[in-house]
Protein backbone atom coordinates (compact mmCIF):
# COMPACT_ATOMS: atom_id res chain seq x y z
CA UNK A 1 0.00 0.00 0.00
CA UNK A 2 1.85 3.02 -1.72
CA UNK A 3 1.75 5.73 1.43
CA UNK A 4 3.50 8.79 0.71
CA UNK A 5 4.72 11.53 3.47
CA UNK A 6 6.51 14.65 3.61
CA UNK A 7 9.26 14.76 5.46
CA UNK A 8 8.69 16.36 9.57
CA UNK A 9 8.28 20.17 10.04
CA UNK A 10 11.71 21.68 12.69
CA UNK A 11 9.44 22.24 15.25
CA UNK A 12 8.30 19.13 15.04
CA UNK A 13 9.43 15.77 16.96
CA UNK A 14 10.85 13.14 14.77
CA UNK A 15 8.64 10.28 13.38
CA UNK A 16 8.77 7.31 14.92
CA UNK A 17 10.69 4.94 13.07
CA UNK A 18 8.83 1.32 12.93
CA UNK A 19 10.76 -1.94 14.45
CA UNK A 20 13.72 0.39 15.85
CA UNK A 21 15.63 -1.06 18.03
CA UNK A 22 17.25 0.31 21.26
CA UNK A 23 20.03 -0.76 23.71
CA UNK A 24 19.63 -1.53 27.37
CA UNK A 25 20.57 0.08 30.22
CA UNK A 26 22.84 -0.82 32.46
CA UNK A 27 22.39 -1.90 35.40
CA UNK A 28 24.07 0.80 37.13
CA UNK A 29 21.75 3.21 35.09
CA UNK A 30 19.01 1.45 36.47
CA UNK A 31 19.99 1.46 40.38
CA UNK A 32 20.93 5.18 39.90
CA UNK A 33 17.61 6.11 38.65
CA UNK A 34 15.83 3.95 41.06
CA UNK A 35 17.75 5.50 43.96
CA UNK A 36 17.07 9.27 42.94
CA UNK A 37 13.53 8.01 42.37
CA UNK A 38 13.75 6.78 46.22
CA UNK A 39 15.59 9.62 47.99
CA UNK A 40 13.72 12.63 45.30
CA UNK A 41 10.20 11.13 44.08
CA UNK A 42 9.45 13.31 41.26
CA UNK A 43 6.36 15.52 41.10
CA UNK A 44 3.33 14.80 39.57
CA UNK A 45 3.02 17.24 36.80
CA UNK A 46 -0.82 16.98 37.48
CA UNK A 47 -1.07 17.55 41.03
CA UNK A 48 2.31 18.93 41.46
CA UNK A 49 2.66 16.73 44.57
CA UNK A 50 5.82 14.73 45.67
CA UNK A 51 4.03 11.24 45.56
CA UNK A 52 4.94 8.17 43.27
CA UNK A 53 3.30 4.25 43.46
CA UNK A 54 6.43 2.52 44.27
CA UNK A 55 7.79 0.83 40.87
CA UNK A 56 5.04 3.07 38.60
CA UNK A 57 6.80 4.01 35.31
CA UNK A 58 4.36 6.86 34.65
CA UNK A 59 5.01 10.79 35.62
CA UNK A 60 1.47 10.65 37.10
CA UNK A 61 0.83 9.76 40.61
CA UNK A 62 -1.24 6.89 41.45
CA UNK A 63 -4.34 9.31 43.09
CA UNK A 64 -4.45 11.21 39.34
CA UNK A 65 -3.60 8.38 38.01
CA UNK A 66 -7.09 6.45 39.65
CA UNK A 67 -8.88 9.70 39.16
CA UNK A 68 -7.96 10.59 34.95
CA UNK A 69 -9.72 6.26 34.73
CA UNK A 70 -12.77 6.65 36.03
CA UNK A 71 -16.00 6.13 34.00
CA UNK A 72 -14.69 3.57 31.64
CA UNK A 73 -17.96 2.71 29.57
CA UNK A 74 -17.91 4.85 26.35
CA UNK A 75 -19.56 5.19 23.36
CA UNK A 76 -18.04 3.05 20.80
CA UNK A 77 -18.01 5.45 18.04
CA UNK A 78 -17.78 9.04 19.65
CA UNK A 79 -16.26 7.74 22.98
CA UNK A 80 -19.04 10.00 24.91
CA UNK A 81 -19.88 8.61 28.32
CA UNK A 82 -22.69 6.02 28.74
CA UNK A 83 -24.59 4.83 31.27
CA UNK A 84 -24.32 1.08 32.51
CA UNK A 85 -27.42 -0.29 31.07
CA UNK A 86 -27.02 1.35 27.36
CA UNK A 87 -25.29 -0.66 24.68
CA UNK A 88 -23.48 1.95 22.89
CA UNK A 89 -21.47 -0.64 20.53
CA UNK A 90 -22.73 1.16 17.74
CA UNK A 91 -23.59 4.78 18.76
CA UNK A 92 -25.48 6.29 21.53
CA UNK A 93 -27.25 9.56 22.19
CA UNK A 94 -25.26 12.12 21.30
CA UNK A 95 -23.72 11.15 18.01
CA UNK A 96 -26.55 9.01 16.77
CA UNK A 97 -27.96 10.86 13.58
CA UNK A 98 -24.27 12.54 13.17
CA UNK A 99 -22.67 11.86 9.67
CA UNK A 100 -18.83 11.47 10.83
CA UNK A 101 -16.17 10.54 8.35
CA UNK A 102 -14.02 9.09 11.23
CA UNK A 103 -15.05 5.52 11.97
CA UNK A 104 -14.74 5.51 15.75
CA UNK A 105 -13.40 7.33 18.41
CA UNK A 106 -11.61 6.71 21.80
CA UNK A 107 -10.74 9.32 25.13
CA UNK A 108 -9.59 8.39 29.26
CA UNK A 109 -12.96 9.85 29.83
CA UNK A 110 -15.33 12.68 30.23
CA UNK A 111 -14.15 16.78 29.66
CA UNK A 112 -14.73 17.37 33.86
CA UNK A 113 -12.98 18.13 36.81
CA UNK A 114 -9.62 16.19 36.57
CA UNK A 115 -9.30 16.14 32.84
CA UNK A 116 -10.11 19.37 32.32
CA UNK A 117 -7.81 20.55 34.74
CA UNK A 118 -5.38 17.54 32.68
CA UNK A 119 -6.08 19.56 28.89
CA UNK A 120 -5.52 22.84 29.96
CA UNK A 121 -2.54 22.14 32.48
CA UNK A 122 -1.40 19.86 29.25
CA UNK A 123 -1.00 22.96 26.72
CA UNK A 124 1.10 24.92 28.71
CA UNK A 125 5.02 25.61 28.25
CA UNK A 126 6.76 22.46 30.13
CA UNK A 127 3.04 20.30 29.43
CA UNK A 128 4.97 17.38 28.11
CA UNK A 129 5.68 14.94 31.38
CA UNK A 130 1.94 15.44 32.07
CA UNK A 131 1.26 14.55 27.94
CA UNK A 132 3.33 11.68 28.22
CA UNK A 133 1.56 10.42 31.87
CA UNK A 134 -1.83 11.21 29.40
CA UNK A 135 -0.37 8.78 26.71
CA UNK A 136 -0.20 6.11 29.45
CA UNK A 137 -3.61 6.42 30.43
CA UNK A 138 -4.83 6.47 26.90
CA UNK A 139 -3.00 3.09 26.51
CA UNK A 140 -4.00 1.73 29.38
CA UNK A 141 -7.73 1.89 28.94
CA UNK A 142 -7.50 1.33 24.92
CA UNK A 143 -4.06 -0.07 24.14
CA UNK A 144 -5.71 -3.16 22.89
CA UNK A 145 -8.36 -1.02 20.83
CA UNK A 146 -5.40 1.09 19.30
CA UNK A 147 -3.42 -2.25 18.56
CA UNK A 148 -6.30 -3.77 16.93
CA UNK A 149 -6.91 -0.43 14.66
CA UNK A 150 -3.63 -0.92 13.74
CA UNK A 151 -3.13 2.46 11.79
CA UNK A 152 -0.54 2.92 9.24
CA UNK A 153 -0.16 6.46 10.12
CA UNK A 154 -0.40 8.97 13.37
CA UNK A 155 -1.66 12.19 12.22
CA UNK A 156 -2.66 15.26 15.50
CA UNK A 157 -5.13 18.06 14.79
CA UNK A 158 -3.16 21.27 12.99
CA UNK A 159 -2.98 24.88 14.57
CA UNK A 160 -1.94 27.37 12.05
CA UNK A 161 1.80 28.22 11.61
CA UNK A 162 2.35 30.94 14.15
CA UNK A 163 1.31 28.57 16.56
CA UNK A 164 3.56 25.99 16.00
CA UNK A 165 5.91 28.69 15.59
CA UNK A 166 5.55 30.50 18.81
CA UNK A 167 4.45 27.92 21.08
CA UNK A 168 6.83 26.14 23.20
CA UNK A 169 4.21 22.98 23.17
CA UNK A 170 1.80 21.78 21.28
CA UNK A 171 -0.57 19.03 22.86
CA UNK A 172 -1.69 17.16 19.95
CA UNK A 173 1.65 17.06 18.93
CA UNK A 174 3.13 15.70 21.46
CA UNK A 175 0.33 12.60 21.96
CA UNK A 176 0.51 11.85 18.62
CA UNK A 177 4.48 11.42 19.29
CA UNK A 178 3.69 9.11 22.29
CA UNK A 179 1.32 7.21 20.45
CA UNK A 180 3.26 6.45 17.68
CA UNK A 181 6.11 5.24 19.71
CA UNK A 182 3.53 3.04 21.40
CA UNK A 183 1.67 1.43 18.30
CA UNK A 184 5.76 1.55 16.51
CA UNK A 185 4.22 3.42 13.72
CA UNK A 186 5.40 6.93 11.97
CA UNK A 187 3.73 10.17 12.79
CA UNK A 188 3.32 12.71 10.30
CA UNK A 189 3.41 16.50 11.69
CA UNK A 190 2.91 18.84 8.38
CA UNK A 191 1.18 16.53 5.93
CA UNK A 192 -2.12 17.70 6.99
CA UNK A 193 -2.29 21.36 7.88
CA UNK A 194 -4.66 24.12 8.49
CA UNK A 195 -4.92 26.89 5.98
CA UNK A 196 -7.24 29.48 7.33
CA UNK A 197 -8.30 31.26 10.80
CA UNK A 198 -11.12 30.25 12.40
CA UNK A 199 -12.94 31.02 15.52
CA UNK A 200 -12.53 29.34 18.59
CA UNK A 201 -15.31 25.63 18.34
CA UNK A 202 -16.02 26.62 21.67
CA UNK A 203 -17.27 30.15 21.34
CA UNK A 204 -19.97 28.95 18.74
CA UNK A 205 -22.86 26.88 18.75
CA UNK A 206 -23.12 23.35 18.05
CA UNK A 207 -24.72 23.57 15.05
CA UNK A 208 -22.28 26.45 13.93
CA UNK A 209 -19.31 24.07 14.10
CA UNK A 210 -19.13 22.21 10.58
CA UNK A 211 -19.49 25.52 8.67
CA UNK A 212 -16.79 27.27 10.89
CA UNK A 213 -14.06 24.40 10.08
CA UNK A 214 -15.47 23.40 6.67
CA UNK A 215 -12.30 24.03 4.40
CA UNK A 216 -9.95 25.14 7.06
CA UNK A 217 -7.56 21.88 6.39
CA UNK A 218 -5.72 20.98 3.36
CA UNK A 219 -3.57 17.93 2.55
CA UNK A 220 0.25 19.87 1.31
CA UNK A 221 2.66 18.43 -0.87
CA UNK A 222 0.97 16.53 -2.79
CA UNK A 223 0.47 13.75 0.22
CA UNK A 224 -1.26 10.41 -0.87
CA UNK A 225 -2.75 8.20 1.44
CA UNK A 226 -4.23 5.50 -0.91
CA UNK A 227 -5.72 2.33 1.10
CA UNK A 228 -4.43 4.05 4.82
CA UNK A 229 -5.61 3.59 8.12
CA UNK A 230 -5.15 6.96 10.02
CA UNK A 231 -5.09 7.76 13.50
CA UNK A 232 -6.15 11.42 14.04
CA UNK A 233 -4.82 12.80 17.20
CA UNK A 234 -6.12 15.62 19.43
CA UNK A 235 -6.83 17.07 23.05
CA UNK A 236 -10.38 17.29 23.08
CA UNK A 237 -13.41 16.92 21.23
CA UNK A 238 -16.72 18.18 21.61
CA UNK A 239 -19.05 18.03 18.65
CA UNK A 240 -17.06 16.31 16.45
CA UNK A 241 -17.22 18.53 13.68
CA UNK A 242 -13.19 19.16 14.02
CA UNK A 243 -12.37 15.97 13.60
CA UNK A 244 -14.92 15.42 11.43
CA UNK A 245 -13.66 17.73 8.47
CA UNK A 246 -9.75 16.54 9.08
CA UNK A 247 -11.07 12.89 8.60
CA UNK A 248 -12.84 14.04 5.68
CA UNK A 249 -9.87 15.71 3.75
CA UNK A 250 -7.72 12.36 4.67
CA UNK A 251 -10.39 10.07 3.07
CA UNK A 252 -10.69 12.65 -0.01
CA UNK A 253 -6.33 11.92 0.13
CA UNK A 254 -7.23 8.46 -0.34
CA UNK A 255 -7.06 7.32 3.21
CA UNK A 256 -9.57 4.13 3.89
CA UNK A 257 -10.20 4.23 7.36
CA UNK A 258 -9.68 7.39 10.17
CA UNK A 259 -9.97 6.84 13.84
CA UNK A 260 -9.70 9.43 17.00
CA UNK A 261 -8.06 9.33 19.82
CA UNK A 262 -8.54 12.13 22.28
CA UNK A 263 -7.90 13.15 25.99
CA UNK A 264 -11.64 13.95 26.92
CA UNK A 265 -14.91 14.06 25.13
CA UNK A 266 -17.33 16.89 25.66
CA UNK A 267 -20.79 16.20 26.76
CA UNK A 268 -23.83 18.27 25.65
Amino acid sequence: MPIVEPSSSPSAPDPVTPGRRWGWPSWGTVFRSHLLDFCFPPVCPLCDIREREPGGESPLCAACRRQLLTDARQCARCSASVGPYVDASVDCVQCRGERFAFESAVSIGPYDQERRTACLRAKLAGGRPLVAGLVDCLWERHGARLVEWNPDLIIPVPHRWWERMTRHHLSPLSLAEGLAARLQRPASFDLLTKCRHTPKQALLAITNRRDNVRGSFQITGGGQLTGATVLLVDDVMTSGATAHECSRILKAAGAQRVHVAIIARVGR
